[in-house]
């Protein structure tokens, strides 16, 4: 059994993936992990830049078809183990676009159908500090007896990079979420010890996935951590974050701002948790939820003076519409209701 699988899934991002596996290497010592980068559809061109970077500085075990990681009696060549962690990658070509989940599914489910138990999902578009992946790992090992499954680090903005993107966070009785330290400097963040989290981000999540299963393949883009964390919590399982594990997120460190054009994302992120939250919360606590939801995207719309009640009426009786008619949030549905304009 190897220690543990870094899983980076790439869709046109190959500039940030690149930066995101040189850190890795620069900045993890030990001999303890391979990388398995999961190409989701990317250009000829993109995909081709990747095959020859990799083929050119690493034991590099690709094929052409997905199905050949997923039989459940593949094996990798000998020899690949044998490299040093630096040296070694696994790629993995999906040839289109699956989403999130499905697209990093196609590597954790290699990965149990080769009996290893031990991987971490990584955002291509993230930095890692020193060491930070070995620590995550190691915490994880020290702590299974105790039912700790899944492990987050402490996650900051890449820029600025002294200011936390989160660090995991709670989920209420209305199951709403809220980030630990979210926009705090990292002064005010411990920076030893762990603390029992009810919600780690898909950004960068540890798991030993002999436990905790694959991701939940209902959700097209986003929104899977969350049912990963109810699924945690109904198993008696516990998620973790990391302190001294530092990550470093290439995302804005202000919310972007609500247009015409960006509505229709607001409409699919709300279709999206509400139908998780039906599946996870008894459903008189589900219409509570509705309502308080309803009114905090009339307070968002308001304080981006692009409110009418009209335009909230609409989008609510669309996202309740796709909540009571859609099963499995695929491809086809995120371009059409993004695409809608209120």
């Amino acid at each position: 059994m190897n220690n543990y699988y870094i899983v980076i899934l790439n869709w046109n991002g190959w500039h940030d993936t690149r930066l995101c596996i040189d850190s890795i290497l620069n900045r993890t010592s030990s001999n303890r992990y391979s990388i398995v980068l999961v190409d989701n559809g990317s250009s000829m061109d993109e995909v081709r830049e990747i095959e020859s970077y990799c083929g050119e500085n690493f034991k590099c075990v690709i094929s052409e078809n997905k199905e050949y990681f997923l039989n459940s009696s593949v094996e990798i060549l000998n020899d690949f183990h044998s490299h040093r962690s630096q040296d070694r990658i696994l790629i993995i070509k999906n040839n289109e676009n699956l989403g999130f989940a499905a697209g990093n599914n196609v590597a954790l489910q290699f990965l149990k159908n080769i009996n290893e138990h031990y991987a971490i999902l990584l955002n291509n578009d993230t930095e890692i500090e020193h060491e930070a992946l070995d620590k995550m790992y190691q915490f994880l090992l020290d702590n299974e007896k105790k039912d700790v499954v899944a492990v987050i680090p402490q996650i900051r903005y890449y820029n600025p990079n002294n200011i936390i993107w989160n660090c995991g966070g709670s989920i209420n009785w209305l199951g709403v979420r809220k980030y630990d330290y979210a926009f705090d400097n990292i002064d005010k963040v411990p920076q030893q010890g762990a603390k029992r989290v009810d919600y780690g981000t898909g950004c960068a999540l540890m798991m030993n996935i002999n436990k905790t299963g694959v991701l939940s393949e209902k959700f097209f883009l986003g929104e899977e951590d969350m049912e990963f964390a109810f699924r945690l919590k109904k198993m008696n399982t516990k998620i973790f974050c990391l302190y001294p594990a530092i990550i470093y997120h290439k995302v804005g460190a202000s919310r972007s701002k609500i247009s015409e054009e960006k509505m229709g994302n607001m409409v699919y992120h709300y279709s999206m948790r509400m139908s998780n939250l039906k599946d996870n919360l008894p459903t008189i606590v589900w219409y509570l939820t509705m309502a308080a939801h309803y009114l905090s995207t009339i307070r968002i719309l308001k304080k981006e003076q692009f409110f009418s009640i009209k335009k909230v009426n609409l989008m609510w009786k669309d996202i309740y519409k796709n909540v009571k008619t859609i099963d499995k949030y695929k491809r086809e549905d995120f371009i059409r209701i993004t695409n809608k304009k209120y």
